[in-house]
């Protein structure tokens, strides 16, 4: 039974292996375009809940750009899961505040 549902992830896993430093750069490069959009929404109306927001995007691309020089840099894991987690923490504080923030 577990077979059955283990063996389809296996075969999803590797195809997404296949992909993952390209992966990595599209994250990135996307995460930094929403930085920036959010950043320009700031500065036209300087509304906390944009900095907020841009904040969020700013660590989200921060983290991203980690794991792109853990590629040219790093034999092992230069941002373990436990930094990573910090970071999506910040990022989930961040977010929610811009988005709840009256």
């Amino acid at each position: 039974m577990i077979e059955m549902i283990t063996g389809p992830l296996r075969y999803i896993s590797r195809i997404a292996a296949a992909f993952d430093v390209p992966t990595k750069f599209l994250v990135f490069v996307l995460s930094a375009v929403v930085f920036i959009i959010a950043l320009l929404a700031f500065q036209k109306t300087k509304s906390n809940r944009f900095l907020f927001i841009a904040l969020a995007f700013a660590l989200f691309a921060a983290k991203w750009l980690l794991k792109i020089l853990d590629i040219f840099l790093s034999p092992g894991i230069f941002l373990p899961d436990s930094s990573e987690n910090v970071f999506e923490l910040f990022i989930l504080l961040a977010l929610i505040i811009g988005i709840f923030k009256k």
